[in-house]
């Protein structure tokens, strides 16, 4: 007998946190190794980066009002039997977890310095107000859910195999 496609959606929503942690990673390691960079191939200074995490409001919406219309009484004479079609097959199949999107910040520090190629007509140069401090946060925080994600991946695949055993 093949498993339903729905057993494995866990996999598809952990490895949406997995890219979408992913992508804040990427953002942070760029930011950092940029925060000199006065100037890019636009001829601007390096623009901050960062990763918008989003959770499509639309989906959560269509399964509350899909929730509410299903708590209705049976009509049925024995509570074990329900004429209507269980939520799982009425629920269209969706992908859970964040949309990740990068935003692109130009915030900008001057610092004086006169002898710099790209220094201005005052002798500021615009340098990117990249904190490190701050991406090193970014960093380490991105880190942990992305270790969260794997772990939770994995006590999946330990679930389905006990399963299957059985």
């Amino acid at each position: 007998m093949p498993l339903p496609a729905r057993i494995f959606s866990f996999f598809r929503t952990a490895a949406r946190g997995l890219e979408a942690q992913r992508m804040a990673m990427s953002a942070a390691t760029e930011n950092i190794a940029n925060a000199a960079t006065t100037r890019t191939d636009k001829g601007t200074p390096y623009a901050i980066k960062r990763a918008v995490h989003t959770n499509p409001q639309v989906r959560n919406r269509r399964f509350y009002e899909l929730l509410s219309r299903l708590r209705t009484t049976p009509h049925t004479q024995d509570p074990r039997h329900s004429s209507s079609p269980s939520l799982l097959t009425r629920l269209p199949e969706a992908e859970l977890g964040p949309e990740t999107t990068i935003a692109e910040t130009l915030r900008l520090r001057y610092e004086y310095d006169p002898t710099h190629p790209h220094a201005d007509a005052n002798g500021y140069v615009a340098y990117p107000d990249v904190n490190v401090v701050e991406e090193m946060a970014h960093l380490i925080s991105a880190n942990r859910i992305y270790e969260a994600n794997l772990s939770t991946i994995q006590a999946a695949k330990e679930i389905v195999k006990r399963t299957l055993e059985i």
